[in-house]
């Protein structure tokens, strides 16, 4: 008679997050054969991902692994063209690795979020009390420069909203911002100001900008967009890849901040495919070896699309 065990969450047990041979043993006595289904975790070297592996007959990835390959790999190596990639969200340091991978495949790379005031004081714009990753304006102006090289076309946010306060709308007013636009007496951004969301003329630019491709992958919103005022650019790139993927484009959204807000507009069923994997979807774009993935039996996308 069939049986059905169900576990508790592998990753109370400090033996599954250290890959400890004698947990990963332990499940693989609960079993001939395993199968893993979990996208958002085969970029971990973990008990109850990689380690049970060496302890069963046969490994094998479930049919979401499988979709989810089916996007990423063929859909981003092979893309209908031009591919357009959204990024935005907090730190340039977290997606600099897959921002550099991009750079090789897209035809439009758009930047929003926090992590754009970075790529903005790079080129010299002044950010108010924005938080700028200094390590990495060298960085962000080289990738700036080879986006170039490679007639790659890298846009920034055109205008700012700011705000006094990063919690709820205070003195939020729009900032134009444009080539040789900061003095020292006239900043961008004023002194103690936050910039926090992308302005209207350029989710105009942007909305444009995805409206002519044909592949379009994003992850990250581009503000603040847990406040309400703060969300219209986020908001905005939601609804150009929902009407992209009416005319026919694919289109991928990963990580839990994007698939929130689409999800949150009602807009989920209208893109191609919306990934379960935030960070593993990156580090797969980026190329980064894949733990699970490796401990897997071969992998096979499955033929085209499914659902």
């Amino acid at each position: 008679m069939p049986q059905v065990c169900l576990l508790e969450n592998t990753r109370f047990h400090a033996g599954d997050t250290k890959n400890d041979p004698a947990f990963a043993a332990a499940f693989g006595k609960l079993a001939h054969v395993f199968v893993c289904d979990a996208f958002g975790v085969v970029h971990r070297d973990q008990g109850s991902i990689t380690g049970v592996t060496q302890h069963v007959e046969a490994s094998y990835p479930g049919p979401l692994i499988r979709h989810e390959l089916t996007y990423l790999s063929q859909y981003l190596e092979e893309p209908k063209r031009p591919l357009g990639v959204v990024m935005g969200g907090s730190k340039v340091a977290d997606k600099i690795g897959v921002l550099w991978a991009l750079i090789k495949k897209a035809d439009v790379l758009l930047i929003g979020g926090r992590m754009a005031f970075t790529f903005l004081a790079a080129k010299g714009v002044c950010v108010g009390a924005t938080q700028v990753e200094e390590a990495w304006l060298q960085p962000a102006l080289e990738m700036l420069a080879a986006a170039e090289a490679r007639g790659v076309k890298l846009l920034l946010p055109c205008d700012v909203l700011v705000s006094n306060s990063l919690e709820a709308p205070q003195k939020e007013h729009i900032v134009e911002l444009g080539v040789n636009c900061c003095v020292p007496e006239a900043p961008c951004v004023p002194a103690g100001q936050f910039g926090v969301d992308i302005g209207p003329s350029s989710n105009a630019l942007f909305t444009k900008a995805l409206a002519q491709c044909g592949t379009i992958f994003w992850n990250g919103p581009m503000g603040k967009f847990e406040v309400p005022a703060f969300a219209l650019g986020t908001q905005a790139v939601a609804r150009a890849v929902a009407d992209a993927t009416k005319s026919g484009a694919v289109t991928v959204v990963g990580g839990g901040d994007s698939v929130a807000a689409i999800s949150q507009m009602g807009l989920a069923s209208h893109v191609s495919h919306i990934s379960t994997g935030g960070g593993a979807s990156l580090e797969f774009v980026e190329g980064k070896g894949m733990p699970g993935l490796r401990a897997l039996a071969a992998v096979k996308p499955l033929d085209g699309p499914q659902g």
